[in-house]
Protein backbone atom coordinates (compact mmCIF):
# COMPACT_ATOMS: atom_id res chain seq x y z
CA UNK A 1 0.00 0.00 0.00
CA UNK A 2 1.06 3.47 -0.53
CA UNK A 3 2.44 5.42 2.27
CA UNK A 4 0.30 8.47 1.74
CA UNK A 5 -2.76 5.92 1.88
CA UNK A 6 -1.70 4.20 4.58
CA UNK A 7 -0.69 7.49 7.27
CA UNK A 8 -3.82 8.90 6.06
CA UNK A 9 -5.97 5.55 7.57
CA UNK A 10 -3.58 5.57 10.36
CA UNK A 11 -4.73 9.30 11.12
CA UNK A 12 -8.32 8.59 10.64
CA UNK A 13 -7.76 5.89 13.75
CA UNK A 14 -7.31 8.59 15.82
CA UNK A 15 -10.75 10.68 15.52
CA UNK A 16 -12.51 7.05 16.35
CA UNK A 17 -14.73 7.39 19.59
CA UNK A 18 -15.12 5.06 22.44
CA UNK A 19 -17.36 2.01 21.05
CA UNK A 20 -20.24 2.87 23.69
CA UNK A 21 -20.21 6.38 22.11
CA UNK A 22 -20.46 5.15 18.95
CA UNK A 23 -23.10 3.04 19.85
CA UNK A 24 -25.34 5.54 21.12
CA UNK A 25 -24.33 8.37 18.05
CA UNK A 26 -25.57 6.09 15.37
CA UNK A 27 -28.41 3.57 15.75
CA UNK A 28 -27.92 1.92 12.28
CA UNK A 29 -24.49 1.16 13.17
CA UNK A 30 -25.20 -2.72 12.87
CA UNK A 31 -27.04 -2.33 9.62
CA UNK A 32 -23.96 -0.82 7.69
CA UNK A 33 -21.49 -3.15 9.80
CA UNK A 34 -23.06 -6.78 9.43
CA UNK A 35 -22.92 -9.26 6.60
CA UNK A 36 -24.99 -12.42 5.51
CA UNK A 37 -23.48 -14.14 3.35
CA UNK A 38 -22.76 -18.31 1.86
CA UNK A 39 -24.52 -19.46 5.41
CA UNK A 40 -22.60 -17.10 7.46
CA UNK A 41 -23.89 -14.04 9.63
CA UNK A 42 -21.36 -11.71 10.68
CA UNK A 43 -21.48 -8.81 12.83
CA UNK A 44 -18.52 -6.38 13.29
CA UNK A 45 -20.36 -3.49 14.96
CA UNK A 46 -18.12 -3.77 18.02
CA UNK A 47 -14.95 -2.86 16.10
CA UNK A 48 -13.27 0.42 16.82
CA UNK A 49 -14.28 2.09 13.60
CA UNK A 50 -16.65 4.66 12.04
CA UNK A 51 -18.35 5.32 8.35
CA UNK A 52 -15.69 7.51 7.65
CA UNK A 53 -12.61 5.22 8.29
CA UNK A 54 -14.66 2.21 7.05
CA UNK A 55 -14.93 4.34 3.58
CA UNK A 56 -11.84 5.11 3.48
CA UNK A 57 -10.97 1.24 4.19
CA UNK A 58 -13.22 0.17 1.79
CA UNK A 59 -11.70 2.61 -0.89
CA UNK A 60 -8.57 1.10 -0.09
CA UNK A 61 -9.91 -2.60 -1.90
CA UNK A 62 -9.69 0.23 -5.32
CA UNK A 63 -6.65 1.07 -4.36
CA UNK A 64 -4.98 -1.55 -4.07
CA UNK A 65 -6.86 -3.82 -6.94
CA UNK A 66 -7.78 -6.41 -4.70
CA UNK A 67 -10.28 -7.74 -7.58
CA UNK A 68 -7.62 -7.46 -10.06
CA UNK A 69 -5.64 -9.38 -7.86
CA UNK A 70 -8.14 -12.09 -7.96
CA UNK A 71 -8.90 -11.99 -11.35
CA UNK A 72 -4.89 -12.81 -12.26
CA UNK A 73 -5.31 -14.88 -9.88
CA UNK A 74 -8.12 -17.31 -11.18
CA UNK A 75 -6.44 -16.73 -14.95
CA UNK A 76 -3.09 -19.01 -13.65
CA UNK A 77 -0.81 -15.43 -13.64
CA UNK A 78 2.07 -15.54 -11.64
CA UNK A 79 1.04 -14.47 -8.19
CA UNK A 80 3.78 -16.27 -6.46
CA UNK A 81 6.81 -14.36 -7.42
CA UNK A 82 9.44 -15.02 -5.08
CA UNK A 83 9.09 -18.53 -6.13
CA UNK A 84 7.73 -18.06 -9.68
CA UNK A 85 4.60 -20.09 -9.11
CA UNK A 86 0.89 -19.61 -9.94
CA UNK A 87 -1.47 -19.61 -6.83
CA UNK A 88 -4.35 -21.82 -7.90
CA UNK A 89 -5.90 -22.71 -5.05
CA UNK A 90 -9.59 -21.52 -6.16
CA UNK A 91 -9.51 -23.75 -9.00
CA UNK A 92 -9.86 -26.80 -6.36
CA UNK A 93 -13.30 -26.34 -5.95
CA UNK A 94 -14.29 -24.48 -9.46
CA UNK A 95 -16.19 -26.61 -12.27
CA UNK A 96 -13.69 -28.92 -14.14
CA UNK A 97 -14.49 -27.11 -17.62
CA UNK A 98 -13.34 -23.55 -16.04
CA UNK A 99 -9.93 -23.73 -16.54
CA UNK A 100 -6.81 -26.10 -17.25
CA UNK A 101 -5.95 -25.89 -13.46
CA UNK A 102 -9.58 -26.67 -12.38
CA UNK A 103 -9.48 -29.68 -14.91
CA UNK A 104 -6.46 -31.22 -13.93
CA UNK A 105 -7.55 -30.81 -10.01
CA UNK A 106 -11.13 -32.64 -10.60
CA UNK A 107 -9.07 -35.27 -12.12
CA UNK A 108 -7.80 -35.89 -9.05
CA UNK A 109 -10.17 -35.27 -6.64
CA UNK A 110 -12.46 -38.10 -8.37
CA UNK A 111 -9.31 -40.82 -7.80
CA UNK A 112 -9.45 -39.73 -4.45
CA UNK A 113 -12.76 -39.78 -3.70
CA UNK A 114 -13.23 -43.24 -5.27
CA UNK A 115 -10.51 -44.19 -3.48
CA UNK A 116 -11.91 -43.19 -0.32
CA UNK A 117 -15.20 -44.69 -1.26
CA UNK A 118 -13.53 -47.93 -1.70
CA UNK A 119 -11.45 -48.04 1.85
CA UNK A 120 -14.74 -47.21 3.34
CA UNK A 121 -17.14 -49.99 1.48
CA UNK A 122 -14.13 -52.17 1.78
CA UNK A 123 -13.49 -52.56 -2.10
CA UNK A 124 -10.26 -51.15 -0.95
CA UNK A 125 -8.55 -53.22 1.90
CA UNK A 126 -5.09 -54.85 2.83
CA UNK A 127 -2.74 -56.92 2.26
CA UNK A 128 -4.56 -59.97 4.16
CA UNK A 129 -8.02 -58.80 2.47
CA UNK A 130 -9.30 -57.52 5.92
CA UNK A 131 -11.06 -53.96 5.46
CA UNK A 132 -9.29 -51.21 6.64
CA UNK A 133 -10.59 -50.25 10.60
CA UNK A 134 -8.46 -47.14 10.97
CA UNK A 135 -6.65 -44.50 8.69
CA UNK A 136 -3.44 -42.57 10.15
CA UNK A 137 -2.83 -39.39 8.34
CA UNK A 138 0.63 -38.51 8.21
CA UNK A 139 1.81 -34.94 7.76
CA UNK A 140 2.40 -31.56 9.39
CA UNK A 141 1.81 -28.14 8.52
CA UNK A 142 -1.12 -27.76 5.69
CA UNK A 143 -0.61 -31.18 5.41
CA UNK A 144 -2.38 -32.11 8.53
CA UNK A 145 -4.26 -28.92 10.37
CA UNK A 146 -6.86 -28.51 7.92
CA UNK A 147 -7.72 -32.27 7.45
CA UNK A 148 -7.87 -32.55 10.95
CA UNK A 149 -9.52 -29.48 12.23
CA UNK A 150 -12.32 -30.40 9.44
CA UNK A 151 -13.09 -34.17 9.93
CA UNK A 152 -12.89 -32.86 14.29
CA UNK A 153 -15.53 -30.48 13.16
CA UNK A 154 -17.86 -32.94 10.98
CA UNK A 155 -16.94 -35.32 13.40
CA UNK A 156 -21.27 -36.42 14.09
CA UNK A 157 -21.02 -36.95 10.20
CA UNK A 158 -18.86 -39.70 10.68
CA UNK A 159 -19.38 -43.37 9.22
CA UNK A 160 -16.45 -44.68 8.21
CA UNK A 161 -13.17 -45.85 9.68
CA UNK A 162 -11.85 -44.74 12.61
CA UNK A 163 -9.24 -41.41 11.22
CA UNK A 164 -5.97 -40.57 13.41
CA UNK A 165 -3.55 -37.74 12.20
CA UNK A 166 0.06 -37.70 13.16
CA UNK A 167 2.09 -34.43 13.06
CA UNK A 168 4.68 -34.80 15.35
CA UNK A 169 8.48 -35.86 15.09
CA UNK A 170 8.47 -36.77 18.89
CA UNK A 171 7.84 -40.61 18.74
CA UNK A 172 5.11 -40.28 21.67
CA UNK A 173 2.91 -39.11 18.69
CA UNK A 174 2.74 -42.10 16.66
CA UNK A 175 3.45 -44.57 19.82
CA UNK A 176 0.09 -43.28 20.81
CA UNK A 177 -1.54 -43.86 17.37
CA UNK A 178 -0.29 -47.45 17.22
CA UNK A 179 -1.01 -48.42 20.47
CA UNK A 180 -4.67 -49.47 19.83
CA UNK A 181 -3.95 -49.95 15.89
CA UNK A 182 -4.14 -53.41 13.95
CA UNK A 183 -1.23 -53.17 10.82
CA UNK A 184 -3.59 -55.87 9.37
CA UNK A 185 -6.60 -53.12 9.21
CA UNK A 186 -4.92 -50.00 9.12
CA UNK A 187 -4.14 -47.81 6.37
CA UNK A 188 -1.04 -44.70 6.02
CA UNK A 189 -1.50 -41.73 4.21
CA UNK A 190 1.78 -40.38 3.66
CA UNK A 191 0.98 -36.51 2.95
CA UNK A 192 3.58 -34.26 2.15
CA UNK A 193 3.29 -31.96 -1.05
CA UNK A 194 7.45 -32.53 -1.35
CA UNK A 195 7.33 -36.36 0.09
CA UNK A 196 11.01 -35.28 1.69
CA UNK A 197 9.43 -33.46 4.44
CA UNK A 198 11.83 -34.52 7.73
CA UNK A 199 9.14 -35.31 9.89
CA UNK A 200 6.60 -36.14 7.55
CA UNK A 201 9.23 -38.70 6.16
CA UNK A 202 10.54 -40.40 9.09
CA UNK A 203 7.60 -41.27 10.90
CA UNK A 204 6.63 -42.81 7.28
CA UNK A 205 9.36 -45.03 7.64
CA UNK A 206 8.41 -45.58 11.34
CA UNK A 207 4.87 -46.62 10.26
CA UNK A 208 6.56 -48.78 7.05
CA UNK A 209 8.77 -50.88 9.31
CA UNK A 210 5.45 -51.56 11.96
CA UNK A 211 3.50 -52.93 9.15
CA UNK A 212 6.17 -54.87 7.45
CA UNK A 213 6.58 -56.80 10.83
CA UNK A 214 3.28 -57.98 11.03
CA UNK A 215 2.53 -57.81 7.18
CA UNK A 216 5.68 -58.30 4.51
CA UNK A 217 3.24 -57.00 1.63
CA UNK A 218 3.18 -53.50 3.27
CA UNK A 219 2.64 -50.97 0.17
CA UNK A 220 -1.22 -52.14 0.34
CA UNK A 221 -0.95 -50.10 3.08
CA UNK A 222 -0.30 -47.09 2.42
CA UNK A 223 -1.48 -44.08 0.15
CA UNK A 224 0.35 -40.89 -0.90
CA UNK A 225 -0.97 -36.95 -1.36
CA UNK A 226 1.75 -35.05 -2.67
CA UNK A 227 3.15 -33.05 -5.73
CA UNK A 228 5.99 -34.78 -6.18
CA UNK A 229 4.69 -38.39 -7.43
CA UNK A 230 7.68 -39.73 -8.41
CA UNK A 231 9.39 -39.28 -5.09
CA UNK A 232 6.62 -41.67 -3.94
CA UNK A 233 6.81 -43.78 -6.15
CA UNK A 234 10.22 -44.43 -5.75
CA UNK A 235 9.40 -44.72 -2.17
CA UNK A 236 7.09 -47.63 -3.01
CA UNK A 237 3.74 -46.35 -2.95
CA UNK A 238 1.46 -48.09 -5.63
CA UNK A 239 0.53 -45.97 -8.69
CA UNK A 240 -3.23 -46.54 -8.15
CA UNK A 241 -2.85 -45.15 -4.47
CA UNK A 242 -0.67 -42.00 -5.01
CA UNK A 243 -3.10 -38.81 -5.13
CA UNK A 244 -1.25 -35.92 -7.08
CA UNK A 245 -1.43 -32.03 -5.87
CA UNK A 246 0.27 -29.66 -7.89
CA UNK A 247 2.84 -26.97 -7.66
CA UNK A 248 0.12 -23.86 -8.03
CA UNK A 249 -1.64 -25.15 -4.37
CA UNK A 250 0.30 -23.91 -1.03
CA UNK A 251 -0.02 -26.36 1.48
CA UNK A 252 -2.16 -24.44 4.10
CA UNK A 253 -4.44 -23.70 0.86
CA UNK A 254 -4.43 -27.46 -0.15
CA UNK A 255 -7.72 -28.48 2.20
CA UNK A 256 -9.66 -28.40 -0.90
CA UNK A 257 -6.94 -30.86 -3.34
CA UNK A 258 -6.47 -34.64 -2.74
CA UNK A 259 -5.30 -33.53 1.26
CA UNK A 260 -8.47 -33.79 2.14
CA UNK A 261 -8.31 -37.53 1.52
CA UNK A 262 -8.63 -38.67 4.92
CA UNK A 263 -11.54 -36.63 5.61
CA UNK A 264 -13.35 -38.59 2.48
CA UNK A 265 -12.73 -41.44 4.58
CA UNK A 266 -14.27 -40.09 7.89
CA UNK A 267 -17.18 -38.74 6.15
CA UNK A 268 -17.63 -40.00 2.47
CA UNK A 269 -16.61 -38.51 -0.87
CA UNK A 270 -20.73 -36.88 -0.83
CA UNK A 271 -20.09 -35.03 2.50
CA UNK A 272 -16.48 -33.57 0.92
CA UNK A 273 -18.13 -32.48 -1.93
CA UNK A 274 -20.94 -30.71 -0.21
CA UNK A 275 -17.69 -29.17 1.71
CA UNK A 276 -16.40 -28.05 -1.53
CA UNK A 277 -19.76 -26.40 -2.65
CA UNK A 278 -19.76 -24.13 0.51
CA UNK A 279 -16.11 -23.29 -0.73
CA UNK A 280 -17.03 -22.36 -4.53
CA UNK A 281 -20.20 -20.66 -2.87
CA UNK A 282 -17.61 -17.84 -0.90
CA UNK A 283 -15.45 -18.08 -3.96
CA UNK A 284 -18.46 -16.59 -5.73
CA UNK A 285 -19.21 -14.19 -3.25
CA UNK A 286 -15.40 -12.87 -2.81
CA UNK A 287 -15.52 -12.30 -6.70
CA UNK A 288 -18.88 -10.46 -7.38
CA UNK A 289 -20.68 -9.02 -4.02
CA UNK A 290 -19.87 -5.90 -3.54
CA UNK A 291 -17.22 -4.45 -1.89
CA UNK A 292 -19.31 -3.10 1.42
CA UNK A 293 -20.99 -6.44 1.16
CA UNK A 294 -18.74 -8.23 0.42
CA UNK A 295 -17.68 -10.92 3.55
CA UNK A 296 -14.01 -11.67 2.99
CA UNK A 297 -13.22 -8.41 2.18
CA UNK A 298 -14.85 -6.70 4.67
CA UNK A 299 -13.21 -9.20 7.41
CA UNK A 300 -9.39 -8.64 5.74
CA UNK A 301 -10.52 -5.04 6.57
CA UNK A 302 -11.16 -5.60 10.63
CA UNK A 303 -7.91 -7.79 10.82
CA UNK A 304 -5.70 -5.35 8.82
CA UNK A 305 -7.27 -2.27 10.45
CA UNK A 306 -6.55 -3.69 14.04
CA UNK A 307 -3.01 -5.08 13.09
CA UNK A 308 -1.67 -1.97 10.86
CA UNK A 309 -3.67 1.30 11.69
CA UNK A 310 -4.73 0.29 15.74
CA UNK A 311 -1.23 -1.61 16.73
CA UNK A 312 -3.21 -4.65 18.33
CA UNK A 313 -0.28 -7.25 17.74
CA UNK A 314 -2.61 -10.00 18.59
CA UNK A 315 -6.05 -11.30 17.59
CA UNK A 316 -8.01 -13.92 19.75
CA UNK A 317 -10.36 -16.38 18.13
CA UNK A 318 -12.61 -18.09 20.37
CA UNK A 319 -14.81 -20.70 18.46
CA UNK A 320 -17.93 -21.26 20.90
CA UNK A 321 -17.90 -25.11 19.66
CA UNK A 322 -16.65 -27.59 20.72
CA UNK A 323 -16.65 -29.39 17.40
CA UNK A 324 -14.41 -26.49 16.02
CA UNK A 325 -11.78 -26.37 18.98
CA UNK A 326 -8.94 -27.11 15.88
CA UNK A 327 -9.94 -23.70 14.13
CA UNK A 328 -7.72 -21.17 16.11
CA UNK A 329 -4.58 -24.00 15.35
CA UNK A 330 -5.36 -24.25 11.59
CA UNK A 331 -5.89 -20.30 11.14
CA UNK A 332 -2.31 -19.65 13.47
CA UNK A 333 -0.69 -21.68 10.31
CA UNK A 334 -3.28 -19.90 7.51
CA UNK A 335 -2.17 -16.00 8.86
CA UNK A 336 0.59 -16.17 10.48
CA UNK A 337 2.56 -18.47 7.81
CA UNK A 338 0.94 -16.38 4.81
CA UNK A 339 1.35 -12.60 6.50
CA UNK A 340 4.11 -13.13 9.10
CA UNK A 341 6.90 -11.15 7.14
CA UNK A 342 8.68 -7.84 6.83
CA UNK A 343 9.22 -6.98 3.72
CA UNK A 344 6.64 -6.67 1.05
CA UNK A 345 7.42 -7.93 -3.20
CA UNK A 346 8.89 -4.32 -3.30
CA UNK A 347 11.56 -5.03 -1.26
CA UNK A 348 10.28 -2.41 1.35
CA UNK A 349 9.44 -2.69 4.50
CA UNK A 350 5.95 -3.15 5.65
CA UNK A 351 4.09 -0.54 6.54
CA UNK A 352 2.62 -0.68 9.76
CA UNK A 353 2.44 -4.45 11.29
CA UNK A 354 1.94 -7.91 9.47
CA UNK A 355 0.21 -10.80 10.84
CA UNK A 356 -1.30 -10.46 14.03
CA UNK A 357 -0.34 -13.26 16.88
CA UNK A 358 -3.28 -15.96 16.10
CA UNK A 359 -4.45 -17.93 19.22
CA UNK A 360 -7.41 -19.17 20.79
CA UNK A 361 -9.36 -21.74 22.65
CA UNK A 362 -12.96 -23.03 22.79
CA UNK A 363 -15.21 -21.07 24.72
CA UNK A 364 -16.40 -21.32 27.07
CA UNK A 365 -13.89 -22.68 28.17
CA UNK A 366 -11.54 -20.04 27.80
CA UNK A 367 -14.03 -17.64 29.55
CA UNK A 368 -12.22 -19.61 32.63
CA UNK A 369 -8.59 -19.40 31.79
CA UNK A 370 -7.39 -16.12 29.91
CA UNK A 371 -10.72 -13.70 29.30
CA UNK A 372 -9.44 -12.47 32.59
CA UNK A 373 -6.75 -10.69 30.61
CA UNK A 374 -8.92 -10.09 27.67
CA UNK A 375 -10.93 -7.72 29.48
CA UNK A 376 -8.86 -6.19 32.38
CA UNK A 377 -5.01 -6.67 31.28
CA UNK A 378 -3.12 -3.70 29.77
CA UNK A 379 -2.65 -5.27 26.45
CA UNK A 380 -5.89 -5.28 23.87
CA UNK A 381 -6.63 -8.15 22.02
CA UNK A 382 -9.15 -7.95 19.48
CA UNK A 383 -11.40 -11.55 19.69
CA UNK A 384 -13.42 -13.17 17.25
CA UNK A 385 -16.25 -15.49 18.46
CA UNK A 386 -16.90 -18.04 16.37
CA UNK A 387 -20.58 -20.23 16.91
CA UNK A 388 -23.41 -21.95 15.28
CA UNK A 389 -27.35 -21.03 15.43
CA UNK A 390 -28.10 -24.75 15.25
CA UNK A 391 -27.61 -26.59 18.32
CA UNK A 392 -25.11 -29.44 17.48
CA UNK A 393 -25.64 -31.50 20.89
CA UNK A 394 -28.84 -33.02 22.36
CA UNK A 395 -29.24 -30.07 24.64
CA UNK A 396 -31.09 -27.12 23.36
CA UNK A 397 -31.17 -25.18 26.51
CA UNK A 398 -27.35 -25.57 26.65
CA UNK A 399 -26.69 -24.44 23.55
CA UNK A 400 -28.67 -21.23 24.53
CA UNK A 401 -26.35 -20.71 27.08
CA UNK A 402 -23.36 -21.12 24.97
CA UNK A 403 -24.71 -18.26 22.59
CA UNK A 404 -25.70 -16.00 25.16
CA UNK A 405 -21.98 -16.37 26.78
CA UNK A 406 -21.06 -14.67 23.39
CA UNK A 407 -23.35 -11.87 23.63
CA UNK A 408 -22.51 -11.53 26.90
CA UNK A 409 -18.62 -11.82 26.09
CA UNK A 410 -18.60 -9.22 23.69
CA UNK A 411 -20.60 -6.70 24.62
CA UNK A 412 -18.98 -6.53 27.96
CA UNK A 413 -15.08 -6.31 25.85
CA UNK A 414 -17.05 -3.22 24.15
CA UNK A 415 -18.94 -1.43 26.87
CA UNK A 416 -17.21 -1.97 29.75
CA UNK A 417 -18.49 -1.15 33.47
CA UNK A 418 -17.62 1.80 35.81
CA UNK A 419 -17.30 1.16 39.22
CA UNK A 420 -15.58 2.88 42.67
CA UNK A 421 -13.36 0.02 43.01
CA UNK A 422 -10.72 -0.36 40.60
CA UNK A 423 -10.53 -3.88 40.29
CA UNK A 424 -14.27 -4.00 39.48
CA UNK A 425 -13.40 -1.60 36.74
CA UNK A 426 -14.13 -3.10 33.05
CA UNK A 427 -12.48 -0.32 30.67
CA UNK A 428 -14.64 -1.72 27.67
CA UNK A 429 -13.85 0.25 24.18
CA UNK A 430 -11.84 -4.04 23.30
CA UNK A 431 -13.02 -4.56 19.97
CA UNK A 432 -14.62 -7.75 18.74
CA UNK A 433 -16.50 -9.39 15.81
CA UNK A 434 -18.63 -12.37 15.75
CA UNK A 435 -19.03 -14.69 13.41
CA UNK A 436 -22.23 -17.55 13.43
CA UNK A 437 -22.79 -20.17 11.00
CA UNK A 438 -26.47 -21.05 9.86
CA UNK A 439 -25.32 -24.58 10.56
CA UNK A 440 -21.81 -26.30 10.92
CA UNK A 441 -22.78 -28.51 8.53
CA UNK A 442 -20.00 -29.42 5.59
CA UNK A 443 -21.45 -26.68 3.21
CA UNK A 444 -21.53 -24.17 5.99
CA UNK A 445 -17.87 -24.96 7.37
CA UNK A 446 -16.49 -25.12 3.37
CA UNK A 447 -17.74 -21.42 3.26
CA UNK A 448 -16.17 -20.44 6.62
CA UNK A 449 -12.79 -22.25 5.58
CA UNK A 450 -13.09 -20.02 2.11
CA UNK A 451 -13.47 -17.49 3.98
CA UNK A 452 -10.84 -17.49 5.92
CA UNK A 453 -8.45 -18.03 3.09
CA UNK A 454 -9.83 -15.29 1.08
CA UNK A 455 -9.00 -12.73 4.31
CA UNK A 456 -5.63 -13.77 4.58
CA UNK A 457 -4.61 -13.18 1.06
CA UNK A 458 -6.53 -9.90 1.22
CA UNK A 459 -4.46 -9.13 3.82
CA UNK A 460 -1.09 -9.75 2.74
CA UNK A 461 -2.33 -7.47 -0.52
CA UNK A 462 -2.99 -4.75 1.39
CA UNK A 463 0.18 -5.41 3.25
CA UNK A 464 2.07 -5.47 -0.61
CA UNK A 465 3.53 -8.23 0.35
CA UNK A 466 3.24 -12.12 -1.14
CA UNK A 467 1.35 -14.29 0.90
CA UNK A 468 2.37 -17.78 -1.02
CA UNK A 469 5.69 -18.35 0.13
CA UNK A 470 7.22 -18.95 3.46
CA UNK A 471 10.76 -18.38 3.26
CA UNK A 472 11.13 -17.94 7.30
CA UNK A 473 10.50 -21.65 7.99
CA UNK A 474 13.61 -22.66 5.69
CA UNK A 475 15.96 -21.61 7.81
CA UNK A 476 15.46 -23.88 10.83
CA UNK A 477 14.53 -26.84 8.84
CA UNK A 478 18.62 -26.23 7.43
CA UNK A 479 19.58 -26.14 10.94
CA UNK A 480 17.81 -28.97 11.99
CA UNK A 481 19.62 -31.12 9.86
CA UNK A 482 22.99 -29.98 10.70
CA UNK A 483 22.42 -30.25 14.15
CA UNK A 484 21.15 -34.06 13.58
CA UNK A 485 24.04 -34.89 12.09
CA UNK A 486 26.05 -33.03 14.85
CA UNK A 487 24.38 -35.22 17.20
CA UNK A 488 24.83 -38.48 15.19
CA UNK A 489 28.76 -38.12 15.04
CA UNK A 490 28.62 -35.85 18.62
CA UNK A 491 30.44 -33.43 16.89
CA UNK A 492 29.26 -30.25 17.17
CA UNK A 493 29.48 -27.73 13.97
CA UNK A 494 32.06 -24.46 13.66
CA UNK A 495 28.52 -22.40 12.66
CA UNK A 496 27.04 -23.81 15.56
CA UNK A 497 28.35 -20.69 17.49
CA UNK A 498 25.29 -19.76 19.09
CA UNK A 499 23.80 -23.35 20.19
CA UNK A 500 27.13 -25.82 20.55
CA UNK A 501 27.08 -25.02 24.31
CA UNK A 502 23.63 -26.51 24.60
CA UNK A 503 24.22 -29.34 21.67
CA UNK A 504 27.32 -30.50 23.02
CA UNK A 505 25.28 -31.15 26.79
CA UNK A 506 22.42 -32.23 25.07
CA UNK A 507 25.02 -35.34 23.38
CA UNK A 508 27.29 -35.78 26.78
CA UNK A 509 23.92 -36.11 28.58
CA UNK A 510 22.34 -38.78 25.82
CA UNK A 511 25.75 -40.54 26.69
CA UNK A 512 25.10 -41.04 30.35
CA UNK A 513 21.84 -41.36 30.18
CA UNK A 514 22.27 -44.27 27.25
CA UNK A 515 25.54 -46.28 29.64
CA UNK A 516 22.35 -46.18 33.12
CA UNK A 517 20.17 -47.77 31.34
Amino acid sequence: MDAEVFHSLKNLTNGVAPLSELSQTDPSRSDWLTIDACGIHADFSRQRINRTLYEALLHSVDVVDIRGSFRKMMAGDIMNATEDRAVGHMALRAPATSSPMAQQASGQLERAKLLADGVRSGSVCGASGKQFATVINIGIGGSDLGPAMVTRALRRLANGPVVKFISNIDAADLDEALHSADPETTLFVVSSKTFTTLETMHNAERARRWIQASVPDWAHHFVAATSHTEVALNWGIQKDRCLEFFDWVGGRFSLSSVIGFPVMCAIGADQFSEFLVGMADMDSHVMTAPKEHNLPMVHALMWWMNSALHSFSTVAVIPYSHDLSRLPAYLQQLVMESNGKSFGVDGRAVLGGSSPVVWGEAGTNGQHAFFQMLHQGTQVVPVEFVTAAVPLGTDDEAHDLLFANVIAQSEALAAGRVHDEPHKTFEGNRPSSVLVLDELSSRGLGSLIAMYEHSAVIQGWLMGINSFDQWGVELGKILAVDAATAIEFGVSQDEQTMTHPLLNWYVSIRKKLSRNQ
